[in-house]
């Protein structure tokens, strides 16, 4: 017998498009796609909901989370209330710390109360007030965490998530993301060899990224394998390429280095597959990181740092390896053991691909997700949203 279809409402309050955004938007698609009706909830012409209306998501924009002006506040209450009674939506699935405020509000103003799920994707710990704990405690029917170490940041806190929480990691489409996907361009336009083992950095230059220590690592990697060549690529946020590009001056592997700034002829799957090894050396952050399992869906080994999810991730010498942030030697290190070995190098993106299917695909997403809704729903008694599956 078919599983009941759940209907959702996914609040995405994020102001630009970034990890806690994708998780929410891609949520949505993923349950979608399993046959499950998801809606994006959250201001008008925000990132998320332009995002989720150009994939064809269903959305709801008349609420305005990020705003606590008093009017403002009781329109949001009214408007979903409205909303869920019309819809029959079974649960909200609260994103971002605002959108489980307004949903638990809503909850409590609500003849028939609704579950509220909190998906926790912040770098940091939650901000210890009564208000605060008592959202989370009472207020919020379950919680999940995009990875371990943001769990155990909640639970030093308040000890109170060890029976009403898990951890589900975000998810790619591994079917976009393939090892079979070929195009040379990047290659050829930068005259790269066959014999040039290709070691890249792809992510918006910001200090959280770390490309100093990226490039540090390349210096040494250059003075053991002159084969190697190494490609920065990202949009200018805080950091920019000419700086870059100076202290690869100083460090005499200008040559050695290709520096890419966002380009609309080039899909991110261009750029990996024009690596041979994928690096992310970011020194905080990551408690969602997209691009390594983009890396790994495409069959791509990584060196990774030590920052939250990342290692959660990456196994370490199983589908790549794992170095301690900051530490520009031990980068090196990792990435000459990939650069000299391609047995290796294959082996591990092998593995890389096999584990993305397995972890981090949408149908594993959707039906993770749907363990945790369908335990709250039965745990809450809530009917409404739930139809039969034909």
């Amino acid at each position: 017998m078919k599983q009941d279809r759940i209907e959702t409402l996914q609040l995405v309050s994020v102001r630009w498009w970034n990890a806690s955004a994708y998780y929410g938007v891609s949520l949505a698609e993923a349950l979608n796609r399993a046959g499950h009706f998801s809606v994006v909830g959250g201001r008008k012409d925000s990132p998320p909901l332009l995002k989720a209306a150009e994939s064809g998501l269903p959305v709801f924009t008349a609420v305005n989370l990020e705003s606590f002006h008093p009017g403002v506040a009781v329109r949001n209450v009214t408007s979903l209330k409205q909303f869920l009674k019309q819809r029959d939506i079974a649960l909200v699935n609260a994103h971002r710390p605002e959108d489980g405020f307004f949903a638990v509000l809503a909850k409590k103003f609500s003849r028939t109360p609704f579950p509220v799920i909190r998906t926790v994707s912040d770098v940091r710990p939650p901000k210890n007030n009564p208000t605060n704990k008592w959202l989370h405690k009472e207020g919020m029917d379950f919680l999940i965490f995009s990875c371990k170490a943001s769990y155990q940041r909640y639970q030093a806190v308040w000890p109170i998530f060890e029976n009403k929480s898990a951890v589900i990691y975000s998810a790619i489409d591994t079917d976009f993301f393939q090892p079979g996907y070929r195009n040379e361009a990047v290659r050829r336009e930068f005259g790269i060899g066959e014999a040039e083992v290709v070691v890249g950095i792809i992510a918006r230059l910001d200090p959280v990224k770390d490309h100093h220590t990226f490039l540090r690592a390349a210096a040494l990697v250059t003075e053991r394998a002159p084969q190697a060549r190494f490609l920065i690529s990202g949009e200018a946020c805080n950091v920019t390429h000419e700086q870059l590009k100076q202290l690869s001056q100083e460090l005499g592997i200008y040559d050695r280095v290709i520096f890419l700034d966002r380009r609309e002829d080039l899909d991110v799957r261009d750029l990996i597959h024009c690596l041979d090894i994928g690096v992310v050396a970011s020194n905080g952050s990551e408690v969602i990181c997209r691009i390594s399992v983009e890396y790994m869906a495409m069959g791509k080994p990584q060196v990774a740092s030590d920052i939250n999810v990342l290692p959660e991730i990456v196994a370490d010498g199983e589908n790549g390896f794992v170095f301690p942030a900051g530490d520009a030697a031990a980068l090196a290190e990792k990435i000459l053991r990939l650069v000299e070995n391609h047995a290796l190098r294959a082996e591990m993106g092998r593995k890389a691909r096999e584990i993305a299917v397995a972890q981090y695909s949408y149908p594993v997403f959707a039906e993770k997700t749907l363990e945790v809704y369908r335990e709250v729903l039965g745990k809450t008694g809530a009917g409404r949203g739930r139809r039969q599956g034909q």
